[in-house]
């Protein structure tokens, strides 16, 4: 029985104490929350986007491929390495990089690559050959020219033009080498076609006409298949960056958490006020 109205008086208490310092309580949570909301608004926005992408980097290093997929990690931390420029606002930087104005360069907040994964049966999770860039700018009207900027930073990125050339160079001499063999063995199956055996009159076997066709088929798809990497450019988009109108200013979130942390800070007043006005009374 003790217990119970021990239990009863301390929740009468406790509503007692609200309803003592609602004023307090009520105005101090509403002001800090109104600050919020008014900060979050007039600040200026950011624009929040993201893209996914691909790079033939590590073809042209000849890096071998991990799990058969093409290796991003150069093409990941190029473009982390812009943050650090934005870090330290150095936006003369990254507009020489990108090739755009320094009205462009200054609206990036953040830019960031990850790599994409992928989740097999087994929940064991591996690389894909694309990655996905995330980018918080000022300015929306700017998305397409940072997205067009990071095509431009890769292609003209000296290390990265070395390797492409080195590495189309040796694909279009591989062609060379691998149409000069078609046609020796295109040759040499019609002479063996027609050179008979005027003893029996045989014609090249079965056998060995289908080795020589097998061997021609197998040179035309590698043939293929150089003329395929050829095409990979240092940056592709798989999905370009989504020109999004809408700002991201979080309101919401930030508004409930400084909301809870006054209405907790007005209540450790109010128990100040109370023990103070308590013992001035004593």
């Amino acid at each position: 029985m003790n217990k119970e109205i021990s239990l009863e008086q301390i929740i009468s208490d406790v509503v007692m104490f609200f309803d003592r310092n609602k004023k307090l309580i009520i105005s101090f949570t509403f002001i800090a929350v109104l600050a919020v909301f008014l900060f979050q608004k007039l600040k200026p926005a950011f624009y929040e986007t993201s893209s996914i992408a691909t790079s033939g980097i590590s073809a042209y290093e000849r890096i071998p491929e991990d799990e058969d997929v093409l290796n991003q990690r150069t093409a990941i931390n190029l473009i982390n390495n812009l943050q650090l420029d934005v870090d330290k606002q150095d936006y003369k930087s990254i507009a020489v990089k990108l090739n755009v104005t320094s009205e462009i360069a200054a609206s990036v907040k953040f830019i960031e690559a990850e790599q994409l994964l992928r989740q097999d049966k087994d929940e064991k999770f591996h690389n894909t050959p694309k990655f996905q860039i995330n980018l918080l700018i000022r300015n929306s009207e700017y998305i397409l020219d940072i997205q067009n900027g990071l095509k431009y930073y890769f292609d003209e990125n000296n290390y990265v033009k070395r390797y492409k050339s080195e590495f189309n160079t040796s694909n279009d001499m591989m062609i060379i080498q691998i149409d000069d063999e078609i046609s020796e063995l295109k040759s040499l199956r019609q002479k063996e076609n027609i050179n008979m055996n005027m003893s029996s009159f045989r014609v090249l076997s079965r056998a060995e006409d289908n080795e020589i066709q097998n061997q021609i088929i197998d040179l035309a798809n590698l043939k293929n298949l150089i003329n395929t990497q050829n095409l990979i450019s240092s940056l592709d988009y798989v999905k370009d960056f989504t020109k999004t109108e809408v700002a991201e200013r979080k309101v919401v979130v930030w508004g409930s958490a400084i909301g809870f942390i006054a209405f907790i800070i007005s209540i450790i007043i109010a128990i100040i006020i109370e023990v103070k006005q308590k013992a001035k009374k004593n």
